[in-house]
């Protein structure tokens, strides 16, 4: 199922392998701003699930819990990835194919990520902070200038992309709500049934 390659197992190789093209680019600023830019999105999307589930706390009038980070993983991952390698051959189509990987990343979103893992709110909410998060990040690396990546180093990144895919997909939920109520101190974690139950009270 394409779903399962949205989480952590997937994208977050690629963003360590964004990072390390950056690097060898000697694009030594855009690396740290790459790598700060994937961190807030992670914090955000984390301290989002840790406020409902620990606490209930979330927008019940919207209809969001949480944020979703597959589909906040997917538009920042891949119209970045899209980008940076369409940019090693033909520098001025950068930016249609980050339009390209945004438009995927939406889809996935609204077709994959809405009704089978979140709500459609929380998905589009997820794909809102990755496509801004993509589309700011790619607006600085403007003002950087890169080196050319080495075909080696371009393969050997499509070939550690395929094992991660390969690999077991975990996620970081049970992770998540055993954080949540630990600093909570509620004994289960809050489901979407209590923002339901909210939502109605409304």
């Amino acid at each position: 199922m394409l779903l399962q390659y949205g989480g952590v197992t997937v994208m977050f190789p690629i963003a360590l392998l964004i990072a390390g093209w950056l690097w060898q680019a000697h694009a030594r600023t855009a690396c740290r701003q790459w790598l700060l830019t994937v961190v807030g999105c992670y914090v955000l999307v984390g301290f989002s699930k840790v406020l409902f589930k620990g606490w209930g706390i979330g927008l019940p009038g919207l209809g969001i819990a949480v944020l979703s980070g597959h589909a906040m993983n997917v538009t920042l991952m891949v119209p970045v990835f899209a980008s940076l390698l369409v940019r090693q051959w033909v520098p001025g189509l950068r930016w249609p194919a980050a339009a390209l990987g945004i438009a995927f990343g939406w889809w996935f979103s609204v077709t994959l990520v809405a009704h089978r893992l979140h709500p459609l709110p929380e998905a589009v909410a997820g794909a809102v902070i990755g496509s801004a998060a993509a589309l700011g990040f790619l607006w600085l690396l403007e003002r950087a200038t890169l080196r050319a990546v080495s075909p080696a180093s371009l393969a050997l990144g499509v070939v550690l992309l395929g094992l991660a895919a390969s690999a077991p997909k975990v996620t970081a939920e049970r992770m998540l709500d055993r954080f949540a109520t630990s600093l909570s101190g509620a004994a289960v974690p809050f489901t979407h049934e209590d923002l339901h139950a909210r939502r109605s009270a409304l």
